[in-house]
């Protein structure tokens, strides 16, 4: 179909084109009528819609009959349709993550990695944990293995050999044994059992020794009684070089160096008087020259040491000080002097007098 247009001077020319509507008067008379037939039969089925839209200009509008045409310029200036969300969009299937089209796919596929990689690090985490533990807990264990198998019945103690002991007392003995039969042989107190053994009077020195794989040996050093003196119990004490008292007697001994004079009541253990002491130690020092002619050792006034010769002569040494010295001067008298003319010789001053008969 052609269009018709009037040029300005009233002459219609076909141009091949559709007329625009510009104005009512432009509208054939018989199209009006079927418009407003059309729009006047479906005017309730139409809803008003109130929208709130923005101000736009527009250059002409011409209602017919309650409804708008749009003019010219709106034709030719398209705008872009304003967006409308149906409601089949907020009620259809929501597209799941990870589905074709789905825009987070990449970040989802970042985040399982991440999330892969926290857990891996989590895992070597607690590996290295758990190594640390067993190189903790493993040479515990092997420990506490070898300490069982040493404290077993396997290593334990059956036999106890005693080189030493003369007058050391059975009880004292037994004691030790006590504490070393039956046990294991790697975790004997050896020193509470040296001590055991001290405790004994005649006993200077003990040494306990591990003999694998179950004997002990205990070696006992006792101490070598030299002198004896009677107390006011009328009881020997016998002591050794040091002064101990290693035994109490009911008799007097004839064994050892007699002390005269009444001596302090001591038990066994004790230790006596330097007065006494010094009388023992020098029973036990004696030169060769002397030794034979040493009837016995005496303490005057529980502080002077006295010796008296087998030809009655008595010897005093005064305070139990330089006895060395007074020694060699006691050598010296007996070389030049025969002790049978000689009552005495006083050496407590250093200088030997001599008393004749």
């Amino acid at each position: 179909m052609t269009d018709e247009t009037t040029p300005s001077d009233g002459t219609p020319r076909v141009t091949g084109e559709t007329p625009v509507v510009r104005a009512v008067n432009d509208v054939p008379a018989e199209v009006l009528d079927e418009l407003t037939t059309a729009f006047e039969k479906h005017t309730g089925d139409v809803p008003v819609v109130s929208r709130t839209a923005p101000t736009v200009t527009r250059t002409e509008t011409v209602l017919i009959d309650g409804h708008d045409l749009v003019a010219d310029d709106d034709l030719t200036h398209a705008r872009k349709p304003p967006l409308v969300i149906d409601d089949n969009d907020l009620t259809g299937p929501v597209a799941r993550i990870g589905e074709e089209g789905d825009d987070s796919d990449g970040v989802v596929k970042r985040d399982r990695r991440f999330r892969l990689r926290r857990i891996a690090v989590r895992r070597s985490e607690g590996r290295r944990r758990l190594r640390f533990v067993g190189w903790v807990l493993l040479p515990l264990a092997v420990v506490g293995i070898i300490l069982v198998v040493l404290a077993s019945p396997l290593f334990g103690v059956r036999n106890v050999l005693i080189d030493g002991a003369r007058y050391t007392a059975k009880s004292t003995l037994d004691s030790a044994d006590d504490l070393v039969r039956g046990r294991s042989v790697f975790s004997l107190d050896l020193g509470a059992i040296e001590e055991v053994l001290k405790a004994d009077p005649w006993v200077r020195d003990a040494q306990a020794k591990r003999r694998f794989p179950s004997t002990v040996v205990l070696e006992i050093a006792e101490r070598k009684p030299m002198a004896w003196y009677l107390g006011a119990d009328n009881q020997a004490r016998v002591i050794d070089i040091d002064g101990r008292v290693v035994t109490v007697l009911v008799g007097q001994p004839t064994a050892y160096t007699q002390i005269t004079g009444i001596g302090p009541d001591l038990p066994a253990g004790a230790q006596a008087d330097d007065a006494y002491t010094a009388a023992a130690q020098v029973a036990a020092s004696l030169p060769p020259e002397v030794a034979p002619l040493m009837l016995n050792m005496g303490v005057t006034g529980g502080t002077d040491l006295l010796m008296t010769l087998r030809t009655g002569t008595v010897v005093t040494f005064g305070r139990p000080t330089d006895l060395r010295s007074k020694m060699v001067a006691l050598v010296l008298v007996l070389r030049r002097t025969d002790p049978k003319s000689l009552n005495g010789i006083d050496l407590s001053s250093g200088d030997p007098i001599l008393a004749g008969r």
